[in-house]
């Protein structure tokens, strides 16, 4: 009878370290199962190191970051720490891709830098999921026949209006600066919908819903919506996982004060308690139609397309574990018109914030609920 030892093997996901207990033969590894780094390499021959990808790095290379897991498909690398010996597939187009390998030295074999002419873009597919009640789409790449997910968003084609967008969101020890680009309409979006975030636009709508009269916007350049993220483009680290944000399928009409005031605050304290063994999945969206009075004191709903994108009266964030328990859930009043506190939604079972946000109509006001609770 051969004499079973019990071991710890520490293999990567290449994501996140997994600790795997496992009995085997005393007179080997279980066969495919490759053993912890320092057994393979002997106690006396040093420890290998993972690999960083620096700063400097991320904002100097425009191929698409991937690598393969244990199965041998591609996954999107989505963190700045590669582990020793994993080999990352630099895409620019699905026959154009170089490779370089985290050395036990902590050095790539291939240095970055690494720029190459007309990466290919994210695209947008279709996919199924239950829980939204428009229609789902995928925002990522497909490679080899692999679809590789950035991030997902639910659309309401009818009122081209975006109910949420979720993402895995990963811990990251530097923000590369943003690229500028611009909005991508995914032919979604009619020409018309799509510039209706403009200035000028958004100012006539209101003239039409609420009257010429209307203080709400006090002149053609009046800058007081603006599109408001869902998935934050800092909530990525790569060039083009955070260029792949700037899309209508993306945004919501969100007032420009509250999305740079409380809602970025709650944005920057997300990101700030991300472990860095585990991402968090965070789901943002809106929830009703704004109600405002017009010049005659009736109340009429805010779109800025005609009958179409609505201007939502909440903004909700919703931040779980990838496993699925709800962690902490925000839910922002989306009008800087009204200055009292308004009643919460019967959604919310309210309950103390984790961080100290301005109670002002101008930084949006903010409730945080229970995430046990709340159905979003």
């Amino acid at each position: 009878m051969a004499v079973v030892h019990t071991y710890i093997s520490l293999e990567y996901n290449f994501q996140n370290l997994i600790v795997i207990r496992i009995s085997i033969p005393s007179d080997g590894w279980l066969p495919d199962t490759p053993a912890p780094s320092a057994l393979r390499h002997g106690a006396g021959r040093g420890v290998r190191s993972d690999c960083r990808i620096a700063q400097y790095m991320v904002e100097g290379t425009n191929r698409i970051f991937t690598y393969r897991d244990a199965s041998g498909a591609f996954r999107l690398q989505r963190t700045e720490i590669v582990p020793a010996g994993v080999t990352l597939c630099m895409f620019c187009t699905v026959t154009d891709w170089v490779e370089t390998q985290c050395q036990d030295n902590g050095q790539f074999s291939v240095a970055m830098p690494m720029l190459c002419n007309e990466p290919m873009r994210p695209t947008v597919t279709r996919i199924r999921d239950n829980e939204c009640s428009g229609t789902m789409y995928a925002v990522g790449y497909t490679i080899e026949g692999q679809q590789l997910e950035l991030y997902r968003t639910c659309f309401d084609a009818s009122n081209a209006r975006v109910l949420y967008s979720q993402s895995d969101v990963y811990y990251k020890s530097f923000f590369p600066r943003r690229p500028w680009v611009e909005f991508v309409a995914d032919e979604l979006f009619s020409p018309r919908e799509a510039t209706a975030y403009l200035k000028s636009n958004i100012y006539h709508a209101f003239n039409y819903i609420y009257g010429d009269g209307q203080t709400y916007l006090t002149s053609a350049r009046s800058l007081v919506i603006n599109r408001g993220h869902l998935v934050a483009s800092a909530d990525f680290l790569f060039v083009d996982q955070v260029s792949s944000t700037f899309r209508y399928l993306n945004v919501v009409p969100q007032f420009k004060s509250i999305n740079d005031g409380n809602w970025e605050k709650i944005e920057r304290w997300v990101r700030s308690i991300i472990p860095q063994s585990t991402p968090f999945r965070v789901k943002t969206g809106g929830i009703g139609i704004l109600m405002l009075a017009d010049t005659r004191g009736v109340f009429q709903q805010a779109y800025l397309a005609g009958s179409k994108i609505p201007v939502p009266e909440w903004t909700y964030k919703v931040v779980r574990e990838v496993g699925g328990r709800g962690l902490y859930v925000f839910l922002t009043y989306n009008c800087t018109f009204q200055r009292e506190r308004p009643q919460v939604l019967n959604i919310c079972s309210p309950v103390s914030c984790p961080l100290s946000l301005p109670n002002t109509p101008h930084d949006g006001f903010t409730f945080c609920c229970d995430p046990k609770q709340f159905p979003l």
